[in-house]
């Protein structure tokens, strides 16, 4: 469907480019001019943008307005661990996932660890590890789909020419709002501030930076141009001998600089140039569907000359939607300048050149930065199948005479993106007439849920909910508990009736969590009726000892097409049954404690033999208890005194035991001549087979005893076999609702 554009990489600095094209030569639609970038000879990974932002300026409102004379994010606990990007030209990537990082860090108070690679590899610009990028490939890529965490695509992983993975991963968050702010130290301090750290570029390449050891702040005169990106976290207007800098987190490791961090002063080495900031994210919703022609964002603008212009884009839903074609919930656009004031409409139809039958608006707003944005419609639209929707957007930059943002270089459509100078004669933009590219506007899709939307006739709560308060864990372990959701409709006055239930999960540090059968999952219950869920959460291999987590669950309802609702409880809460509450939702407290040794043994206190047995295993537990360690076999020497039977020398290699589990090893006692009350002693000694430099060691007691016969089919005997017949049947019936309760 997509049309491949013609090669059109015309550069210039100066003036705007005048493109008139046959049967639309009455309109004079002009290109904003691209900038002039000379590559410095190194570069440690960024590109310029690919449009000129020259002619951005910071809102009136910030000059002279009072600030702080200092604000740090490390003190403030918004910041996430410094990495190195070493040796590839990657600074761009780790710049945009510490931005990411630290705005999930503020807002969710977790630190996330989200993988460079991925952004790098699976942008939309075709970017590998030496390529060098600009924040705006990431943000475009994390607006569509979202960040991916590390552990599932490492960094360097197959640099310098990595391969895309996905979907192998999950995504986590998607960008909603994201902002270019003016080299300006009162903008970058009110984002800083007001947003989070701020991603910017500078010039690294001048004497002295590279062995930076963080004791002075950086000072350097020269106008090369910029070649490496870093993260704004703060400023001391004090520092620098009075004259005020920046606190900057770079991507070469904790052995540069101030365990990673730099001082530099304001405006040194072109510092600030190309800030942009992450404004707004979200939860990735894979029920919502991004339609967009721009495939890869703000390459560049388009206007008629008076700031004050007109552009459209069809929303194609398919032919047919298995599931719903959902609702039009949002309108996403492209901001090319500061301020920039919109106005948006949706439309049934688009027929005759003439847009008609509007079915939203107008939306208006403006923004005081040029950027990304999502805009809320308010009432959503429904969209069906094969019914195309318009939707337009009149922009308004004042004295900037560009002010259509599009894609001038990705794949271009044809008829999908049209402009207009007055919002009544439209032409293509694409390939239907210009031939220039496709508009920035873009619309968001998905389910959507009125505030009726849940019916509540059954009320929900857990029969059986985590049973404590608090639990020590360990990095790397996998905790899980079961719970049992249950419709309490048998004692609710105000929903008494059977109704369809799910269960969901979340923790604040963003964990793994697992669960069987899996979170959202909607279960039919009548009322005194539960089932059994398992919910598991594991501790990351990097938590150290004092972490804490809070692991949340909760019950509510489903609606049509079993897709769980997250509603309000307006039934009873807690529900009351046998003078003791029950309750939708709760939570337990985790915290991190030191985790055992790397290698330690587990025996009985005293182990018993029979006299008469010639050949007594007595077991050895060789536990490997770093739950994060990879599987490691161990050695060990098993010896006696001889009391009973003969001394031995016994022992060999283990198989193999997975970090934080164990296996079993055996002694063999021979007790065939002892005589009852013979005691014995057993050592073990294990060490770690490969290295030799791990190793514990214990003893075991061994005590000789009279023979015991064992009676067979007595009443002790019958009432135990009765009670496991009882506890297999409770297991199967565990695996479905089983009730009513009580």
């Amino acid at each position: 469907m997509s049309l491949n554009r013609p090669f059109l990489n015309i550069i210039c600095a100066m003036s705007a480019v005048v493109l008139l094209s046959g049967s639309i030569a009455a309109q004079e639609l002009m290109k904003a001019p691209k900038p002039v970038y000379n590559r410095p000879d190194e570069n440690f990974g960024v590109q310029p943008p690919p449009m000129d932002l020259s002619h951005l300026r910071a809102a009136p409102f910030l000059q002279g307005a009072l600030q702080p004379a200092s604000w740090d994010w490390r003190a403030l606990g918004g910041v996430t661990s410094v990495k190195n990007q070493n040796p590839y030209g990657t600074c761009w990537a780790f710049g945009s996932i510490g931005d990411l990082e630290s705005k999930v860090l503020i807002t969710e108070s977790y630190a996330p660890d989200y993988s460079e690679l991925n952004a790098v590899a699976c942008n939309y610009h075709g970017t590998d590890c030496n390529s060098g990028g600009w924040s705006a490939y990431i943000i475009n890529y994390w607006t569509i789909v979202g960040s991916v965490d590390e552990p599932c695509n490492p960094y360097p992983g197959d640099c310098p020419a990595p391969t895309c993975i996905n979907p192998a991963c999950t995504f986590d968050k998607t960008v909603t709002e994201w902002r270019e702010i003016p080299n300006d130290v009162a903008a970058i301090k009110n984002a800083v501030m007001t947003y989070g750290p701020v991603w910017t570029c500078l010039y690294a390449s001048f004497p002295g930076f590279g062995s930076y050891n963080g004791t002075y702040c950086v000072t350097y005169f020269g106008m090369e141009e910029i070649n490496h990106v870093v993260l704004i976290v703060g400023w001391d207007d004090a520092m620098c001998g009075g004259n005020g800098g920046w606190i900057c987190k770079n991507s070469w490791g904790t052995g540069w600089g101030d365990n990673g961090y730099f001082y530099i002063k304001y405006g040194s080495a072109r510092i600030g140039e190309y800030s942009s900031v992450i404004a707004g994210y979200k939860d990735y919703d894979p029920s919502e569907t991004v339609y967009h022609w721009d495939e890869l964002g703000w390459m560049s603008s388009v206007g008629y000359g008076d700031g004050d212009d007109w552009a459209f884009v069809e929303v194609t839903p398919p032919d047919v939607c298995l599931d719903g074609c959902g609702y039009l919930k949002s309108v996403e656009f492209w901001a090319v300048s500061a301020p920039t004031t919109y106005t948006i409409y949706v439309y049934d139809n688009f027929s005759g050149g003439a847009l008609a039958d509007m079915l939203a608006g107008p939306v208006g707003g403006s923004v005081s930065d040029a950027g990304y944005y999502t805009i809320d419609l308010g009432t959503p639209l429904l969209v069906s199948a094969a019914d195309p929707l318009y939707i337009a957007v009149e922009f308004n930059t004042g004295a900037y005479p560009y002010p259509i943002p599009y894609d001038d270089t990705g794949p271009m459509e044809r008829n999908k993106s049209y402009v207009s100078d007055n919002g009544t004669t439209w032409n293509a933009l694409d390939n239907g007439a210009y031939g220039f590219g496709d508009v920035g506007i873009r619309g968001r899709t998905g389910p959507y849920f009125p505030p009726d939307y849940c019916s509540r006739e059954g009320d929900p709560a857990f029969y059986v909910d985590f049973g404590e308060d608090t639990r020590d864990m360990i990095a790397g372990e996998t905790y899980c508990w079961t719970v049992g959701p249950c419709n309490f409709g048998f004692v609710s006055a105000t929903c008494p009736d059977a109704d369809t239930f799910c269960v969901g999960a979340q923790d604040t540090r963003g964990w793994t969590i697992t669960a069987d059968p899996p979170l959202w999952n909607c279960v039919v219950l009548d009322p005194g009726y539960l089932w059994w869920q398992d919910i598991c959460i594991t501790v990351p291999c990097d938590a150290l000892p004092s972490d804490h987590d809070t692991l949340i669950m909760w019950m509510s309802w489903c609606a049509a097409m079993d897709f769980c609702v997250d509603c309000e409880d307006l039934c009873e809460d807690p529900n009351m049954y046998s003078g003791n509450p029950y309750y939708s939702a709760d939570e337990v407290i985790i915290h991190i404690v030191p985790s055992p040794p790397a290698l330690y043994i587990l025996q009985d206190s005293l182990y018993v033999v029979e006299k008469g047995q010639t050949a007594a295993y007595v077991p050895f537990t060789i536990c490997n208890g770093d739950a994060c360690a990879d599987p490691t076999a161990y050695g060990y020497v098993i010896t006696s005194t001889g009391h009973v039977g003969a001394g031995f020398p016994q022992g060999g290699t283990t198989p193999p035991v997975d970090g934080g589990e164990c296996g079993d090893v055996y002694g063999v006692v021979d007790a065939g001549d002892a005589e009852i009350c013979d005691l014995d002693t057993l050592v073990i000694i294990a060490w770690d087979a490969l290295t030799g430099t791990v190793y514990d060691t214990c003893v075991q007691i061994i005590h000789v005893v009279e023979p015991v016969p064992v009676p067979l089919m007595t009443g002790p005997v019958l009432a135990a076999l009765a009670l496991m017949l009882v506890l297999a049947a409770a297991a199967i019936i565990k695996k479905r609702p089983a009730g009513p309760v009580g």
